[in-house]
């Protein structure tokens, strides 16, 4: 490499790598051999010493272009490919591999059937495969989902059940048959009183299903007089391919694997989708944030790791109270409150202990000890979020120089269920988010008024005089909820 290059000029420089071109190599040659040998000689392209100075200037370039190549691979910003992989790795960030889509899938059968691993289930909108991750047993006493009758309508008999999970308060309805009641009746009585965060309740006639969505199986009981109809056990399954996918609820419903005792299979929640290898690009995006995930005892850190470390984890949200007083929600001086929809209890309250700061409380109605390295035993709370129900009317004005769709007022209920089950626990209703998505993918449409009323149980339709043009404050320990059965579209 030529002794004549300036150091201030090309190199590492405060500015950054300076890369020495092709035609600055080339007369640097030309002046460091004439100044050596003090001759003047022939250095056009097409002469001999022209010829042997522009392969030693090649070469030169080759090597400035290593070294540039090998300055911009230490940085996430410019590298690519595996060094970019390389570049990131000291903040402890890994690029995202190609991964399989997951979903939790019920299996309903006969008491006592095992349904072992591998068994396949497919989803009638994509037709792709799901296998089965590990064995479950169709068991009344861990079950996902439950289909209860009432049978009779004895006067001063009590009816009740009880839904149990450890780690969860349990969810017990009780009611005193009285004269006039019917098996109908008994059953509105006892529906409502098991509504929670955790479980679905559906009544039809003399008939109350219960279901959760997280993946977590319970256990229910009943008093005489009630019988169990149907019972499905939640199992996860992962998709064969790689890639992403739309799971949406109830499209895994095909049985490919038959087994004994087995009778049908049907998602309650979205499935998670899958992915492809992360692009350069995602990764660098994502570099900045995903840092979050190494640390512990800071907020975003403690949400990051929940929500990648927590199986069936649907929304989280973390607060503190670092205050000598008890704060405005209720919390103790010098704590943190996680409110998590979704996972398994025990695996929450193993993470919280993991990520939180020594010497600061949890708190929490939901209380479960978890155990340090050596042994001793740390009591770990942490809430769930009550649901609170959102109705909806929406009036829609057609634009006339499109087609506006023959199905359009189911198409923007579900796009308005789907759009307000994203907002996550504590996040306030905001009516603007819906707009974006329904003008986009709903033609025809001149314009839209949205009204909204919000309500504690989900049968409990609101008044006329509930229903607000305002965005609906939910508080940090609620979660909005919505349906396409209490989203009405009238279309003119």
């Amino acid at each position: 490499m030529s002794d004549l290059i300036d150091p201030l000029e090309y190199g590492v420089l405060p500015t950054g790598f300076s890369r020495m071109r092709l035609v600055d190599i080339r007369q640097a040659i030309i002046d460091s051999l004439q100044s050596k040998t003090g001759l003047t000689f022939e250095t056009r392209p097409d002469s001999i010493t022209g010829q042997f100075i522009d392969v030693f200037a090649e070469r030169e370039a080759t090597v400035w272009e290593l070294a540039q190549a090998v300055y911009h691979a230490m940085y996430p910003i410019s590298a690519y490919g595996v060094n970019l992989d390389h570049a990131v790795s000291f903040a402890g960030v890994i690029r995202l591999f190609a991964k399989q889509s997951l979903v939790w899938v019920n299996f309903y059968g006969v008491q006592g059937s095992l349904i072992p691993t591998g068994t396949i289930v497919r989803s009638e909108t994509t037709r792709e495969n799901f296998l089965l991750q590990e064995d479950i047993v169709i068991d009344a006493n861990a079950i996902g989902d439950i289909t209860l009758s009432v049978d009779t309508a004895t006067i001063d008999s009590v009816y009740s059940i009880t839904l149990t999970k450890t780690g969860e308060l349990t969810v017990t309805a009780n009611y005193t048959c009285i004269l006039g009641d019917t098996n109908v009746s008994i059953a509105g009585h006892l529906a409502p009183l098991l509504v929670t965060a955790n479980y679905i309740i559906e009544q039809d006639a003399h008939t109350i299903r219960v279901y959760r969505i997280d993946g977590i199986n319970f256990q229910p009981t009943h008093s005489i007089g009630i019988s169990k109809l149907k019972i499905g056990a939640t199992g996860l399954v992962m998709a064969e391919n790689y890639g992403t996918m739309a799971i949406p609820i109830g499209s895994v419903t095909q049985i490919v694997t038959t087994r004994e005792g087995l009778d049908s299979v049907y998602n309650v929640s979205p499935g998670q989708s899958g992915r492809l290898t992360e692009t350069d690009d995602l990764l660098r995006q994502r570099y900045t944030t995903g840092v979050y995930r190494l640390g512990a005892a800071t907020l975003p850190s403690i949400q990051a790791n929940l929500q990648q470390n927590i199986l069936g984890l649907i929304s989280v949200s973390v607060y503190e109270n670092k205050n000598d007083f008890v704060d405005a929600d209720g919390r103790e001086p010098h704590s943190i409150e996680i409110v998590a929809y979704g996972g398994d209890p025990q695996a929450i309250a193993d993470e919280i202990f993991r990520v939180k700061a020594a010497g600061i409380a949890t708190f929490g109605s939901v209380t479960l000890d978890v155990s340090d390295s050596a042994g001793y035993t740390h009591a770990i709370s942490f809430n769930r979020p009550v649901p609170v129900y959102v109705w909806m009317n929406v009036t829609v004005t057609k634009y006339n120089e499109e087609t506006f769709p023959a199905n359009g007022d189911l198409t923007i209920a579900e796009i308005m269920a789907e759009t307000g089950n994203t907002f996550g626990v504590g996040k306030d209703i905001i009516t603007q988010r819906f707009y974006g998505p329904v003008y986009q993918q709903v033609p025809g449409i001149a314009s839209m008024i949205i009204t909204t009323a919000l309500t504690t149980n989900p049968d409990e339709v609101p008044l006329p005089n509930q229903y607000f043009l305002a965005n609906r404050v939910v508080t940090v320990r609620q979660l909005s909820r919505f349906a396409t059965d209490r989203i009405t579209v009238a279309v003119t």
